[in-house]
């Protein structure tokens, strides 16, 4: 995988608290990511320019750029003049360097909810609660999420899936966080029609999942032995309950909604040959190692998975991603 560096890119201003703008940015993505590859540069009026910026990621060893115009629209400067000032960067710089271009930030569907915010204490009616029968909650909400999504490029395989995690949630930020690898949806039904176990990391978990034909859904997490082998070992219980499963995640379904800690393990096993999940559910939370172990989890090349970017999740979300495959592979 190529070490990719980001370039940020805007017009530039006479007036300085402008740019500072655009530099506030770059210093809270860096935070987030916690990478210094990621770099500003300003097409005039400002420093850095382009060109100091593409240095900066140059010297830092990056061999790919991604560039994205600090924009509202496709107009002349995001579609010609940046691509151009860049490409003769990188020249002037490297020379070999792949450049790729994103649609400018004004473009993404998100903007609706900026937009939507913005005006919301200016037109803002009082709400009105809906008269809706008891049997039709679930289709008006999901007819809501519908129009919601319009402009985002979900695939249909996935439609269902992300739709009942908005529906769970009430968040639509899991539209775009939610990853799917290695034809999970497909290979994910097939193996809940085949009755395969579920096994998941909290008892949380657990009680969400859907029953209702017949799923053996396990979590050891209150076990004894696991407890004991936690305190051998000085691993959080969570991790303890993958290691114990062991073998019994072959061919399983693995749903992990709480621990980052279980899912690095998992994934260690996975790699070192030792399970062969037939699908991994994992949208931990928190702070500490959540966003990093699902990053950990998009590596694996043979192990379909799905999970979401980010430090949002829980098992709710968990399990409302199982719910929406069972839902898919008995109910349509």
């Amino acid at each position: 995988m190529k070490k990719k560096g980001v370039l940020l890119v805007a017009h530039g201003s006479r007036r300085e608290e402008a740019n500072q703008e655009l530099l506030g940015q770059l210093e809270r993505l860096r935070r987030y990511y916690q990478t210094s590859l990621i770099e500003a540069g300003f097409m005039e009026l400002a420093q850095p320019g382009i060109d100091e910026a593409v240095k900066r990621l140059v010297d830092q060893g990056a061999e790919e750029i991604v560039v994205l115009p600090f924009f509202l629209f496709r107009g002349m400067h995001t579609t010609r003049d940046i691509p151009q000032m860049v490409r003769e960067s990188v020249a002037r710089h490297d020379g070999t360097m792949a450049v790729r271009l994103l649609k400018p930030v004004g473009t993404h569907p998100l903007i609706f909810d900026i937009l939507r915010e913005e005006l919301s204490g200016e037109l803002a009616t009082p709400s009105t609660i809906k008269d809706v029968p008891p049997h039709r909650i679930e289709e008006e909400s999901m007819t809501i999420i519908d129009g919601y999504i319009e402009g985002f490029e979900i695939p249909e395989d996935v439609r269902a899936v992300v739709k009942r995690v908005v529906h769970t949630t009430g968040d639509f930020e899991y539209v775009k966080s939610l990853v799917f690898g290695g034809e999970a949806v497909e290979k994910g039904i097939e193996a809940l029609r085949r009755g395969v176990g579920i096994y998941t990391d909290v008892t949380m978990v657990k009680s969400g999942i859907n029953k209702r034909y017949g799923h053996r859904v396990v979590c050891v997490l209150n076990e004894e032995g696991v407890r004991e082998m936690a305190e051998r070992e000085g691993i959080t219980r969570a991790a303890a309950s993958i290691i114990s499963l062991s073998e019994r995640l072959d061919g399983s379904v693995v749903a992990i909604g709480n621990a980052p800690t279980a899912l690095l393990k998992l994934v260690n096993m996975v790699k070192e040959g030792r399970v062969r999940p037939a699908l991994v559910v994992a949208t931990p939370v928190g702070f500490v190692n959540a966003r990093e172990a699902k990053l950990y989890l998009e590596t694996l090349e043979s192990t379909p998975y799905i999970t979401n970017r980010g430090f949002k999740g829980g098992s709710t979300v968990a399990a409302a991603i199982v719910n929406a495959l069972i839902k898919m592979a008995f109910e349509r």
